[in-house]
Protein backbone atom coordinates (compact mmCIF):
# COMPACT_ATOMS: atom_id res chain seq x y z
CA UNK A 1 0.00 0.00 0.00
CA UNK A 2 2.77 2.43 0.94
CA UNK A 3 4.75 1.76 -2.24
CA UNK A 4 1.58 1.95 -4.35
CA UNK A 5 0.64 5.34 -2.89
CA UNK A 6 4.07 6.83 -3.52
CA UNK A 7 4.09 5.35 -7.03
CA UNK A 8 0.69 6.91 -7.64
CA UNK A 9 1.93 10.36 -6.60
CA UNK A 10 5.02 10.14 -8.83
CA UNK A 11 2.98 9.03 -11.82
CA UNK A 12 0.52 11.85 -11.20
CA UNK A 13 3.30 14.44 -11.43
CA UNK A 14 5.28 13.03 -14.35
CA UNK A 15 2.86 10.99 -16.49
CA UNK A 16 -0.70 12.10 -15.77
CA UNK A 17 -2.51 14.12 -18.43
CA UNK A 18 -3.64 16.51 -15.68
CA UNK A 19 -0.17 16.69 -14.16
CA UNK A 20 0.67 19.82 -12.18
CA UNK A 21 3.20 21.71 -14.32
CA UNK A 22 4.21 24.28 -11.70
CA UNK A 23 5.64 21.69 -9.31
CA UNK A 24 7.30 19.92 -12.25
CA UNK A 25 9.04 23.16 -13.23
CA UNK A 26 9.97 23.79 -9.58
CA UNK A 27 11.77 20.47 -9.14
CA UNK A 28 13.50 20.94 -12.51
CA UNK A 29 14.63 24.34 -11.17
CA UNK A 30 15.89 22.54 -8.05
CA UNK A 31 17.91 20.18 -10.26
CA UNK A 32 19.38 23.08 -12.24
CA UNK A 33 20.22 24.92 -9.01
CA UNK A 34 22.18 21.99 -7.53
CA UNK A 35 23.85 21.33 -10.90
CA UNK A 36 24.92 24.97 -11.22
CA UNK A 37 26.17 25.17 -7.63
CA UNK A 38 28.21 21.98 -8.08
CA UNK A 39 29.80 23.22 -11.33
CA UNK A 40 30.40 26.75 -10.02
CA UNK A 41 32.09 25.52 -6.84
CA UNK A 42 34.26 23.13 -8.87
CA UNK A 43 35.35 25.82 -11.32
CA UNK A 44 35.84 28.51 -8.66
CA UNK A 45 37.80 26.06 -6.55
CA UNK A 46 39.98 25.24 -9.55
CA UNK A 47 40.65 28.92 -10.30
CA UNK A 48 41.40 29.74 -6.67
CA UNK A 49 43.65 26.69 -6.31
CA UNK A 50 45.53 27.71 -9.45
CA UNK A 51 46.15 31.22 -8.12
CA UNK A 52 47.22 30.02 -4.67
CA UNK A 53 49.34 27.20 -6.14
CA UNK A 54 51.28 29.55 -8.45
CA UNK A 55 51.97 31.90 -5.56
CA UNK A 56 53.07 29.14 -3.16
CA UNK A 57 55.29 27.65 -5.85
CA UNK A 58 57.38 30.84 -5.72
CA UNK A 59 56.92 32.13 -2.17
CA UNK A 60 56.74 28.73 -0.51
CA UNK A 61 54.41 27.56 2.22
CA UNK A 62 55.92 30.12 4.61
CA UNK A 63 59.19 31.15 6.18
CA UNK A 64 61.04 31.32 9.49
CA UNK A 65 62.25 34.79 10.49
CA UNK A 66 65.82 34.06 11.63
CA UNK A 67 67.17 37.62 11.45
CA UNK A 68 67.73 37.70 15.23
CA UNK A 69 69.34 34.29 15.63
CA UNK A 70 73.03 33.93 16.40
CA UNK A 71 75.16 31.97 13.87
CA UNK A 72 75.41 28.96 16.20
CA UNK A 73 71.66 28.89 16.91
CA UNK A 74 70.92 29.28 13.21
CA UNK A 75 73.20 26.37 12.32
CA UNK A 76 71.55 24.16 14.95
CA UNK A 77 68.08 25.16 13.74
CA UNK A 78 68.95 24.24 10.15
CA UNK A 79 70.31 20.86 11.27
CA UNK A 80 67.05 20.06 13.04
CA UNK A 81 64.98 21.01 10.00
CA UNK A 82 67.16 18.81 7.77
CA UNK A 83 66.77 15.88 10.19
CA UNK A 84 62.98 16.29 10.07
CA UNK A 85 63.12 16.22 6.25
CA UNK A 86 61.70 19.73 5.86
CA UNK A 87 62.60 21.32 2.54
CA UNK A 88 63.83 24.86 3.07
CA UNK A 89 66.19 27.38 1.50
CA UNK A 90 68.36 29.82 3.51
CA UNK A 91 67.56 33.23 2.10
CA UNK A 92 68.60 36.83 2.34
CA UNK A 93 65.71 38.98 1.15
CA UNK A 94 66.41 42.65 0.47
CA UNK A 95 64.48 45.53 -1.03
CA UNK A 96 66.80 47.14 -3.58
CA UNK A 97 66.96 49.30 -6.67
CA UNK A 98 67.92 47.71 -9.99
CA UNK A 99 69.01 49.71 -13.03
CA UNK A 100 69.56 48.86 -16.68
CA UNK A 101 70.97 51.87 -18.58
CA UNK A 102 68.38 54.62 -17.97
CA UNK A 103 65.66 52.34 -16.63
CA UNK A 104 65.36 52.04 -12.84
CA UNK A 105 62.91 50.02 -10.78
CA UNK A 106 62.49 48.94 -7.16
CA UNK A 107 62.86 45.21 -6.65
CA UNK A 108 62.81 42.51 -4.00
CA UNK A 109 65.83 40.27 -4.48
CA UNK A 110 66.00 36.83 -2.92
CA UNK A 111 69.52 35.60 -2.29
CA UNK A 112 69.17 31.79 -2.09
CA UNK A 113 71.61 29.15 -0.91
CA UNK A 114 71.22 26.67 -3.75
CA UNK A 115 73.64 24.19 -2.13
CA UNK A 116 70.92 23.15 0.37
CA UNK A 117 67.84 23.12 -1.86
CA UNK A 118 66.83 24.49 -5.25
CA UNK A 119 63.13 25.49 -5.40
CA UNK A 120 61.24 23.64 -8.09
CA UNK A 121 60.44 26.78 -10.09
CA UNK A 122 64.19 27.55 -10.44
CA UNK A 123 65.45 24.04 -11.14
CA UNK A 124 65.54 24.54 -14.90
CA UNK A 125 66.70 28.15 -14.75
CA UNK A 126 70.22 29.47 -15.08
CA UNK A 127 70.79 31.01 -11.65
CA UNK A 128 74.48 31.79 -12.08
CA UNK A 129 73.42 35.42 -12.54
CA UNK A 130 70.07 36.99 -11.72
CA UNK A 131 66.68 35.49 -12.60
CA UNK A 132 64.19 38.30 -13.08
CA UNK A 133 60.43 38.25 -12.93
CA UNK A 134 59.19 38.59 -16.50
CA UNK A 135 57.32 41.89 -15.94
CA UNK A 136 60.27 43.39 -14.06
CA UNK A 137 62.62 42.40 -16.88
CA UNK A 138 60.25 43.99 -19.39
CA UNK A 139 60.06 47.23 -17.39
CA UNK A 140 63.87 47.40 -17.29
CA UNK A 141 64.17 46.62 -21.04
CA UNK A 142 66.52 43.72 -20.32
CA UNK A 143 67.60 40.73 -22.41
CA UNK A 144 69.73 37.68 -21.72
CA UNK A 145 73.19 38.94 -20.79
CA UNK A 146 72.11 42.47 -19.84
CA UNK A 147 74.19 43.95 -17.02
CA UNK A 148 72.19 45.33 -14.12
CA UNK A 149 73.37 47.74 -11.47
CA UNK A 150 71.99 46.65 -8.08
CA UNK A 151 71.89 49.34 -5.39
CA UNK A 152 71.03 48.82 -1.72
CA UNK A 153 69.95 52.17 -0.15
CA UNK A 154 69.87 50.53 3.28
CA UNK A 155 73.58 49.64 3.21
CA UNK A 156 76.30 52.28 2.81
CA UNK A 157 80.08 52.49 2.48
CA UNK A 158 82.09 52.29 5.70
CA UNK A 159 84.07 55.46 5.02
CA UNK A 160 81.71 57.46 2.80
CA UNK A 161 78.44 56.78 4.62
CA UNK A 162 76.30 58.69 2.13
CA UNK A 163 77.17 56.30 -0.69
CA UNK A 164 74.93 53.21 -0.93
CA UNK A 165 76.54 49.87 -1.74
CA UNK A 166 76.30 48.72 -5.35
CA UNK A 167 77.20 45.73 -7.46
CA UNK A 168 76.77 44.55 -11.04
CA UNK A 169 75.26 41.27 -12.21
CA UNK A 170 74.17 39.85 -15.55
CA UNK A 171 70.67 38.67 -16.40
CA UNK A 172 70.80 34.92 -17.04
CA UNK A 173 67.11 33.98 -17.07
CA UNK A 174 63.53 35.09 -16.54
CA UNK A 175 60.61 33.55 -14.68
CA UNK A 176 56.88 33.97 -15.29
CA UNK A 177 54.48 33.05 -12.51
CA UNK A 178 51.46 34.68 -14.22
CA UNK A 179 50.98 36.73 -11.04
CA UNK A 180 51.74 40.47 -11.52
CA UNK A 181 52.50 41.01 -7.82
CA UNK A 182 55.41 38.56 -8.19
CA UNK A 183 56.56 39.11 -11.76
CA UNK A 184 56.79 42.92 -11.44
CA UNK A 185 59.09 43.17 -8.40
CA UNK A 186 60.85 39.90 -7.60
CA UNK A 187 64.21 38.54 -8.66
CA UNK A 188 66.43 35.63 -7.52
CA UNK A 189 70.21 35.47 -7.18
CA UNK A 190 72.87 33.43 -5.42
CA UNK A 191 73.10 34.10 -1.69
CA UNK A 192 76.80 34.92 -1.99
CA UNK A 193 76.12 37.79 -4.40
CA UNK A 194 73.95 39.72 -1.93
CA UNK A 195 76.21 38.90 1.01
CA UNK A 196 79.26 40.18 -0.87
CA UNK A 197 77.42 43.32 -1.92
CA UNK A 198 76.32 44.31 1.60
CA UNK A 199 79.54 42.87 3.10
CA UNK A 200 77.72 40.86 5.73
CA UNK A 201 77.57 37.08 6.05
CA UNK A 202 73.94 36.85 7.09
CA UNK A 203 70.52 35.45 6.17
CA UNK A 204 67.14 36.63 7.42
CA UNK A 205 64.77 33.87 6.33
CA UNK A 206 64.46 30.12 6.00
CA UNK A 207 61.83 29.73 3.29
CA UNK A 208 59.90 26.44 3.45
CA UNK A 209 58.80 24.60 0.31
CA UNK A 210 56.75 21.45 -0.17
CA UNK A 211 53.10 20.66 -0.86
CA UNK A 212 52.44 18.77 2.39
CA UNK A 213 53.50 21.15 5.13
CA UNK A 214 51.97 21.25 8.59
CA UNK A 215 52.05 24.92 9.55
CA UNK A 216 51.08 24.20 13.16
CA UNK A 217 53.98 21.77 13.51
CA UNK A 218 56.40 24.32 12.04
CA UNK A 219 55.18 26.92 14.54
CA UNK A 220 56.04 24.47 17.34
CA UNK A 221 59.57 24.10 15.95
CA UNK A 222 59.96 27.88 15.76
CA UNK A 223 59.16 28.34 19.47
CA UNK A 224 62.23 26.36 20.50
CA UNK A 225 64.52 28.83 18.70
CA UNK A 226 62.40 31.98 19.10
CA UNK A 227 62.25 32.47 15.34
CA UNK A 228 58.63 33.14 14.35
CA UNK A 229 57.11 31.12 11.51
CA UNK A 230 54.92 33.08 9.10
CA UNK A 231 52.75 31.00 6.78
CA UNK A 232 51.74 31.95 3.25
CA UNK A 233 48.18 32.54 4.47
CA UNK A 234 49.42 35.04 7.05
CA UNK A 235 51.53 36.85 4.47
CA UNK A 236 48.55 37.08 2.11
CA UNK A 237 45.73 37.49 4.62
CA UNK A 238 43.93 40.05 2.43
CA UNK A 239 43.88 37.68 -0.54
CA UNK A 240 42.71 34.78 1.65
CA UNK A 241 39.93 36.98 3.03
CA UNK A 242 38.91 38.08 -0.49
CA UNK A 243 38.73 34.48 -1.72
CA UNK A 244 36.66 33.50 1.31
CA UNK A 245 34.35 36.48 0.79
CA UNK A 246 33.93 35.50 -2.86
CA UNK A 247 32.76 32.04 -1.81
CA UNK A 248 30.36 33.47 0.79
CA UNK A 249 28.82 35.89 -1.73
CA UNK A 250 28.35 33.04 -4.18
CA UNK A 251 26.58 30.95 -1.52
CA UNK A 252 24.37 33.94 -0.58
CA UNK A 253 23.30 34.42 -4.20
CA UNK A 254 22.45 30.74 -4.57
CA UNK A 255 20.51 30.82 -1.31
CA UNK A 256 18.47 33.68 -2.78
CA UNK A 257 17.86 31.72 -5.99
CA UNK A 258 16.87 28.68 -3.93
CA UNK A 259 14.34 30.77 -2.02
CA UNK A 260 12.68 31.70 -5.31
CA UNK A 261 12.51 28.02 -6.19
CA UNK A 262 11.12 27.33 -2.70
CA UNK A 263 8.27 29.78 -3.30
CA UNK A 264 7.44 27.98 -6.55
CA UNK A 265 7.54 24.65 -4.70
CA UNK A 266 5.12 26.02 -2.12
CA UNK A 267 2.64 27.09 -4.79
CA UNK A 268 3.09 23.86 -6.73
CA UNK A 269 2.54 21.59 -3.75
CA UNK A 270 -0.52 23.54 -2.58
CA UNK A 271 -2.11 23.07 -6.00
CA UNK A 272 -0.98 19.43 -6.12
CA UNK A 273 -2.38 18.63 -2.67
CA UNK A 274 -5.64 20.31 -3.58
CA UNK A 275 -5.96 18.08 -6.66
CA UNK A 276 -5.18 14.77 -4.90
CA UNK A 277 -6.96 15.29 -1.59
CA UNK A 278 -10.03 13.41 -2.82
CA UNK A 279 -7.81 10.48 -3.82
CA UNK A 280 -6.20 10.62 -0.37
CA UNK A 281 -9.63 10.40 1.21
CA UNK A 282 -10.23 7.31 -0.94
CA UNK A 283 -7.07 5.68 0.44
CA UNK A 284 -8.33 6.51 3.93
CA UNK A 285 -11.66 4.84 3.21
CA UNK A 286 -9.78 1.74 1.96
CA UNK A 287 -8.17 1.38 5.39
CA UNK A 288 -4.99 3.48 5.45
CA UNK A 289 -4.76 5.39 8.74
CA UNK A 290 -4.80 9.16 8.65
CA UNK A 291 -1.44 9.46 10.42
CA UNK A 292 0.18 6.98 8.02
CA UNK A 293 -1.34 8.75 5.04
CA UNK A 294 -0.04 12.16 6.09
CA UNK A 295 3.37 10.66 6.82
CA UNK A 296 3.53 9.18 3.31
CA UNK A 297 2.48 12.49 1.75
CA UNK A 298 5.19 14.30 3.71
CA UNK A 299 7.76 11.65 2.74
CA UNK A 300 6.79 12.03 -0.90
CA UNK A 301 7.45 15.78 -0.83
CA UNK A 302 10.82 15.36 0.87
CA UNK A 303 11.89 12.44 -1.34
CA UNK A 304 11.12 14.51 -4.43
CA UNK A 305 13.54 17.21 -3.23
CA UNK A 306 16.21 14.65 -2.29
CA UNK A 307 16.07 12.81 -5.62
CA UNK A 308 16.33 15.91 -7.79
CA UNK A 309 19.03 17.53 -5.61
CA UNK A 310 21.08 14.33 -5.82
CA UNK A 311 20.48 14.12 -9.55
CA UNK A 312 21.67 17.72 -10.00
CA UNK A 313 24.85 17.02 -8.00
CA UNK A 314 25.57 13.84 -9.99
CA UNK A 315 25.10 15.64 -13.31
CA UNK A 316 27.33 18.47 -12.05
CA UNK A 317 30.08 16.02 -11.06
CA UNK A 318 29.92 14.31 -14.45
CA UNK A 319 30.17 17.69 -16.19
CA UNK A 320 33.19 18.66 -14.06
CA UNK A 321 34.89 15.34 -14.83
CA UNK A 322 34.25 15.97 -18.52
CA UNK A 323 35.90 19.41 -18.26
CA UNK A 324 38.81 18.06 -16.23
CA UNK A 325 39.63 15.10 -18.47
CA UNK A 326 39.22 16.73 -21.90
CA UNK A 327 40.95 20.10 -21.24
CA UNK A 328 38.78 22.09 -23.59
CA UNK A 329 40.47 25.34 -24.71
CA UNK A 330 37.69 27.83 -24.02
CA UNK A 331 39.43 31.05 -22.98
CA UNK A 332 41.20 33.65 -25.21
CA UNK A 333 44.99 33.68 -25.41
CA UNK A 334 45.49 36.59 -22.97
CA UNK A 335 43.91 34.58 -20.13
CA UNK A 336 46.21 32.71 -17.73
CA UNK A 337 43.97 29.63 -17.74
CA UNK A 338 43.18 28.68 -21.34
CA UNK A 339 41.19 25.64 -20.28
CA UNK A 340 38.82 25.89 -17.31
CA UNK A 341 40.50 24.42 -14.18
CA UNK A 342 38.44 22.13 -12.00
CA UNK A 343 38.63 21.10 -8.36
CA UNK A 344 36.80 17.89 -7.46
CA UNK A 345 36.01 18.15 -3.75
CA UNK A 346 33.59 16.00 -1.74
CA UNK A 347 32.86 18.89 0.64
CA UNK A 348 31.74 21.05 -2.30
CA UNK A 349 29.38 18.30 -3.43
CA UNK A 350 27.85 18.05 0.04
CA UNK A 351 27.34 21.83 0.16
CA UNK A 352 25.82 21.82 -3.34
CA UNK A 353 23.29 19.25 -2.13
CA UNK A 354 22.55 20.68 1.31
CA UNK A 355 21.94 24.34 0.37
CA UNK A 356 19.14 23.82 -2.21
CA UNK A 357 17.72 20.84 -0.32
CA UNK A 358 17.56 22.74 2.97
CA UNK A 359 15.56 25.56 1.39
CA UNK A 360 13.31 23.16 -0.53
CA UNK A 361 12.80 21.03 2.58
CA UNK A 362 11.75 24.01 4.70
CA UNK A 363 9.21 25.21 2.15
CA UNK A 364 7.91 21.67 1.62
CA UNK A 365 7.44 21.26 5.36
CA UNK A 366 5.59 24.57 5.71
CA UNK A 367 3.35 23.71 2.75
CA UNK A 368 2.54 20.32 4.24
CA UNK A 369 1.61 21.86 7.60
CA UNK A 370 -0.82 24.25 5.88
CA UNK A 371 -2.36 21.38 3.92
CA UNK A 372 -2.64 19.14 7.00
CA UNK A 373 -4.30 21.87 9.03
CA UNK A 374 -6.88 22.62 6.33
CA UNK A 375 -7.67 18.98 5.48
CA UNK A 376 -7.43 17.21 8.81
CA UNK A 377 -11.03 15.88 8.62
CA UNK A 378 -11.62 13.64 5.59
CA UNK A 379 -15.27 13.20 6.64
CA UNK A 380 -15.97 16.90 6.06
CA UNK A 381 -14.22 16.66 2.72
CA UNK A 382 -16.35 13.68 1.65
CA UNK A 383 -19.53 15.45 2.70
CA UNK A 384 -18.61 18.49 0.62
CA UNK A 385 -17.99 16.30 -2.44
CA UNK A 386 -21.20 14.39 -1.83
Amino acid sequence: MNYGLLKYFYKYIFFSRTRQKLIFLSIIGLLISTFSLTVLQGVMGGLQNGLVGRSKKVLGQGFFDVSKLSPDALEEFQKQLIEKDIKFVPELELELMVQNENYVSPAILHGLDFSIHVPRFLQHKDHQGIVLGSDLGRDLRTFFGSMLMVTSPGHVEVIFREIPLQSRISVTDFYTSQLPEIDKVHGWVRLGFLQNMIRKRMINKLRVYGEKVDNDLLREYSKNFQSPYISWEEQNSTLVYALGLETKVMMFLFMGASFLIGICITSGFLIFYNKVKIDMASFWILGLSKEKLFKLVYSFGQSLSIIFCLLGVVLGILFLILLDTNHFILMPEHFVERNIPVKLDFIHWVVAFIVPYFVASVFTHLTFRVFKKENYSFISLIRKVG
